[in-house]
């Protein structure tokens, strides 16, 4: 856990800040790119679904698990893009904060 999240520090984006969920948002985007590989070939495999039905499948499959990985991606990037922000803006000041605490 971040020293600098004095307030809620039980709310999940104080666990991890924004580097962390940039991070967890990426793997997700991964995972779900693996998955769409993975439902594809199963649709493929699967014997009883042939001809157009097989496409339709793998076209509705597809497109939406590219929509939730591309939203993963969206919100990583927005995310990722906020962390450099707050480091450019604010940076935290915890390490003056503890010279000074340790100098009085």
């Amino acid at each position: 856990m971040s020293k600098c999240c004095k307030c809620a520090k039980w709310m999940p984006h104080n666990w991890l800040c924004l580097k962390g969920l940039y991070v967890l948002f990426i793997v997700l985007f991964y995972l779900t790119l693996v998955f769409t590989i993975y439902q594809d070939v199963q649709i493929f495999r699967y014997p009883l679904i042939s001809g157009s039905q097989m496409w339709m499948a793998v076209v509705f499959a597809t497109l939406s698990n590219i929509g939730i990985a591309l939203a993963f991606l969206t919100i990583a990037k927005i995310l990722n893009a906020l962390h450099k922000i707050k480091t450019a803006v604010a940076p935290c000041g915890c390490s003056t904060g503890n010279e000074v605490s340790s100098a009085n």
